[in-house]
């Protein structure tokens, strides 16, 4: 990993923890957040998976609309370090442990 990577890589950390953080307090059976990117693409393929305990709490996130929140969320704390992502609605992915 280059210097560059790793200041991108740790950007993003800095900006999922914050969400992870928010996602625990705020929302029912979610679990953690983990992430995967192509630092030569980074706002084209930076994807965020959000853990939750099980698909029914995932339904229910999404018409309490927390699962709009997450996303939104998202995208300002990664806006904040500098990152932007092409399209977080798909970025963003939610599934089971």
């Amino acid at each position: 990993m280059t210097k560059t990577e790793k200041k991108i890589d740790n950007a993003i950390r800095i900006a999922l923890t914050s969400v992870c953080k928010l996602g625990k307090v705020e929302i029912s059976g979610f679990k953690w957040l983990s992430h995967q990117v192509n630092f030569a693409k980074v706002d084209q393929t930076l994807i965020v998976h959000f853990i939750f305990d099980s698909h029914d709490k995932i339904n229910e996130a999404r018409i309490q609309g927390h699962i709009s929140k997450l996303v939104s969320f998202t995208e300002q704390q990664l806006m904040l370090e500098n990152i932007v992502l092409a399209n977080a609605s798909k970025q963003c992915r939610f599934t089971v442990l």
